[in-house]
């Protein structure tokens, strides 16, 4: 039937001059020629309306930020250069929105109703309020017009691509010493992650950031610039982030959240602190970054973060016990996950034997512990591995509950 229904908004057009025509012939008057003069200019503008085509548009999407934090608001700003300045009624303009934006952030309004009348250049803009994390791309706006009584409806799809990345948010660590130092040595620790580092390899230029306790003055003085201290790497530097991607089931899926959220905070405060951070995330895919040290390899961390997806399954426990293996007993581990398993309390308990130290941190989203969970952690205490249960609090209100934990055994 959609084939015929301009056949038939014509005929009903051709209807309704013939019948106005044929009631001034028979009624005569000015009233009735009156009606039928006003009926037929409507009729010719909606037929000229009717084929008239939207014509050529350059149109172009701007946005405030192609890399933002999830919090900020998005700012796009649309704008259609016409070459027909024909004077349209209307232009419908949608900005096509992603089906993962519509599902992570609600109250998206893209749609504008612009009046054109002879003008050629016509903006509009629309804010999203603080989109969530992930990957997006705008490609396509549709304009859509119709005559007066919205019997022909035309529309034009311009194709327009453009990318936004969101970051995960994340909060402040300050210090977080993953392993406290324990005179009684009641369980292997690390020795605490310091700021004040001694040893002193070289001098290099002063770069905006570095630290002013770190000038070396003499140097500085000599050569008549302003130089910084490089130091030693430490030893205790070196930490590779395990994160947990498989979720047993959607409803989890803000605890996921949460779990990556943390994960970004470590990263963030990682490299405030320049300490050299891997990451190894297991869900749907594996995915390896060595330990390193950065501007540019914590972008890469960033990055990730912001396109990663949680897998519904059990992934983690069967590929993490191919890679104790390869992390070096120098390296501080911490894991970060939504659940615990029978496995996971295995894992660590092979950890422990070759030396690996370790931080285990279960996300939950709010809520409380089951039984299960509660006897799995307490395992994991027993094996002298500090845990970390976030949710309720802020990130650095849990992780000081978990060390209080840990020192407490």
């Amino acid at each position: 039937m959609k084939k015929y229904q301009p056949l038939v908004k014509v005929m009903i057009l051709l209807v309704i001059g013939i019948s106005t025509f044929v009631y001034a012939m028979f009624q005569g008057g000015f009233v009735s020629w009156f009606l039928f003069y006003a009926t037929s200019l409507v009729l010719i503008i909606t037929i000229v309306y009717a084929l008239m085509p939207i014509g050529a548009l350059e149109v172009e999407r701007k946005v405030n930020a192609q890399r933002l934090v999830s919090g900020e608001d998005l700012r796009v700003t649309i704008t259609l250069i016409r070459k027909n300045p024909f004077p349209f009624l209307f232009f419908l303009v949608e900005d096509v929105i992603p089906e993962e934006w519509i599902l992570k952030n609600k109250n998206i309004n893209t749609k504008q109703i612009l009046y054109p009348s002879f003008e050629k250049k016509l903006v509009y803009s629309y804010t999203i309020r603080q989109p969530k994390r992930g990957e997006y791309q705008f490609t396509e706006i549709k304009i859509r017009t119709s005559d007066l009584f919205g019997m022909f409806t035309k529309e034009k799809v311009v194709f327009v691509k453009t990318e936004v990345v969101v970051y995960p948010s994340y909060q402040e660590l300050n210090s977080w010493d993953v392993y406290n130092e324990n005179e009684a040595e009641a369980y292997i620790t690390s020795q605490r992650i310091i700021d004040d580092i001694t040893s002193v390899a070289g001098s290099r230029e002063y770069v905006p950031g570095d630290r002013l306790t770190s000038i070396d003055w003499k140097v500085t003085a000599r050569i008549n610039k302003l130089m910084t201290k490089e130091f030693e790497e430490y030893l205790g530097q070196r930490f590779l982030i395990a994160l947990d991607c498989s979720i047993k089931e959607k409803s989890e899926a803000l605890a996921f959240e949460k779990a990556v959220e943390l994960a970004t905070s470590f990263t963030v405060h990682s490299y405030k602190h320049h300490y050299h951070l891997g990451l190894l995330s297991i869900g749907k895919d594996v995915s390896r970054y060595p330990i390193n040290y950065g501007e540019q390899h914590q972008g890469s961390l960033l990055e990730h973060f912001a396109k990663l997806n949680f897998h519904l399954g059990n992934v983690f426990d069967f590929v993490f016990v191919n890679e104790i293996n390869k992390i070096n007993s120098d390296t501080i581990l911490v894991i970060i996950t939504t659940r615990i398993t029978d496995a996971m309390v295995e894992n660590v308990r092979r950890l422990k034997k070759k030396r690996v130290q370790t931080a285990f941190c279960i996300v939950t989203d709010s809520r409380e512990l089951t039984l299960f969970e509660q006897s799995k952690l307490a395992l994991i205490l027993k094996l002298n591995v500090p845990y970390y249960v976030i949710g309720k609090n802020s990130f650095k209100a849990d992780l000081q509950g978990g060390e209080a934990v840990a020192q407490k055994s």
